[in-house]
């Protein structure tokens, strides 16, 4: 008895699951473009990748098509190499200055 209990709540978060990504897919993707991720640089850069990592995972599902911004606050010598390494690695990721970033609203 337990063990049907268990399956059927299985079964249910399966297609719950399935039914919010087939919902993400049917509003995606938006135009590419039409907006952009901003993470903010700061220091060495300690949380860069964790950041990066996350939206290209969101992107790898199709529920982001974004360029994500390193917004080089204050990033040290070390931590500017390390956000022009992960623009390099990372496809639609740039590495802009945080003075700078009304440049990039501007049409």
């Amino acid at each position: 008895m337990g063990r049907d209990v268990l399956v059927a709540l299985l079964a249910f978060a399966g297609a719950a699951l399935l039914a919010v990504w087939l919902y993400g897919r049917l509003l995606r993707p938006l135009p590419r473009g039409l907006f952009r991720v901003v993470v903010p640089g700061r220091g060495e850069g300690e949380d860069l990748e964790q950041a990066i990592r996350a939206v290209a995972w969101l992107k790898s599902l199709g529920l982001l098509n974004c360029t994500l911004v390193i917004a080089d606050v204050d990033l040290t010598d070390g931590g500017r190499q390390l956000a022009l390494h992960l623009a390099d690695r990372w496809p639609g990721v740039v590495l802009w200055p945080a003075r700078e970033l009304n440049r990039l609203i501007e049409p």
